[in-house]
């Protein structure tokens, strides 16, 4: 190269990006998931997943694509290993990348990669929060094709309830749960769009959360009122795992000790200015449970504030029904214009 000649490659953000992963060791520990890979190769399987990870994470303003041209710019002797270049990262390479990801099932290799991160970063996983959301895709699927819902590894893109509000296209749900410290994700699953939560929270408590418990040693398991079922308390208490979450209103049990909330001795929750709480025992599903009623003085001010607002705005329609149907008709005496008017009462009650 000529002394005055020079070549600019672009970092950017990336060697944040790069520095986590080999602080992480991720490369290394999927190479030791794939023992017997070819001598000749020019790039390992965990640092093509690596160069996924920088191609995923490196635009910030357009589509996702993952070709050499990406990698064209990047030092790629500082990311990821001296000796690899752009042309190694092809699609020939990133396909068998992908089918090895799938037949070690990438759920058990994000565990794996989940409960190193959590230990290298020393966090302490007091507890996992349970969630799902709603992924909607474009274009043309076959959703009633003949799929096993019982199957986790084949899913179907169909219609169902939407969490981001396009309820018109298909969908896939994508279940996930954190450790509570850094919010980190430590399990991700995909499910067909039509899945309800109930139903997707017992296959992961009966399938997952034992793994998890070993391996992260948590204390509980937080989750929605979708958690809470017959079926799903029975689990967690069999598998010792002791959890928290919203009792649905729908429970008669539940619903009982709302109404007699006025009669409920409330005591201040320490802290937390404006809030009091009534802690009572249930054994709902045949497991002994605390369960706890908390009022908001700020809550109940606004659900008074729109009652009133509810309140008013039917007087207005009453008085104007009213006005309309009684009040310019004439009447021979006083019984009639009373008998009148509680025939009106009557149905509009």
């Amino acid at each position: 190269m000529h002394p005055h000649q020079f070549h600019i490659q672009r970092i950017d953000h990336m060697g944040l990006v790069a520095g986590m992963c080999k602080e992480l060791g991720i490369s290394n520990h999927l190479d030791s998931l794939v023992p017997n890979q070819s001598e000749h190769r020019n790039i390992s399987f965990g640092e093509t997943v690596v160069s996924m990870l920088l191609n995923g994470l490196g635009f910030t303003a357009r589509t996702l694509h993952m070709f050499p041209e990406f990698h064209a710019d990047k030092p790629l002797d500082k990311l990821i290993r001296p000796g690899i270049k752009p042309e190694h990262i092809n699609d020939s390479v990133l396909g068998r990348a992908l089918d090895q990801l799938f037949e070690l099932d990438v759920s058990e290799v994000y565990l794996s990669l989940a409960v190193k991160a959590v230990n290298v970063l020393k966090l302490p996983c007091k507890a996992l929060n349970l969630d799902s959301t709603s992924l909607h895709v474009d274009g043309v699927y076959n959703s009633e094709s003949d799929v096993d819902e019982e199957d986790m590894h084949c899913i179907k893109l169909c219609r169902g309830y939407s969490r981001d509000h396009r309820p018109e296209l298909n969908q896939a749900i994508l279940l996930m749960m954190t450790e509570n410290q850094a919010g980190i994700p430590v399990f991700m699953k995909a499910s067909s769009g039509n899945v309800n939560d109930n139903k997707n929270f017992k296959k992961v408590i009966s399938s997952h959360l034992k793994s998890y418990r070993e391996a992260l040693n948590n204390r509980y398991l937080i989750g929605d009122a979708a958690l809470y079922t017959t079926d799903n308390v029975q689990i967690l208490h069999q598998q010792g795992q002791q959890f928290i979450t919203r009792v649905p209103s729908k429970i008669k049990e539940a619903r009982e000790l709302i109404d007699s909330v006025a009669s409920c001795e409330m005591t201040p929750v320490e802290g937390a200015e404006g809030y009091e709480s009534h802690e009572m025992l249930s054994d709902h599903a045949g497991v002994s449970q605390r369960w706890i009623l908390v009022r908001s003085e700020q809550a109940r001010k606004s659900e008074q504030k729109t009652l009133l607002k509810k309140m008013l705005k039917k007087s207005e329609k009453e008085a104007e029904a009213l006005t309309s149907k009684l009040a310019k008709k004439a009447f021979k005496c006083e019984t009639d214009a009373l008998r009148a008017f509680d025939e009106w009462q009557s149905k509009t009650i």
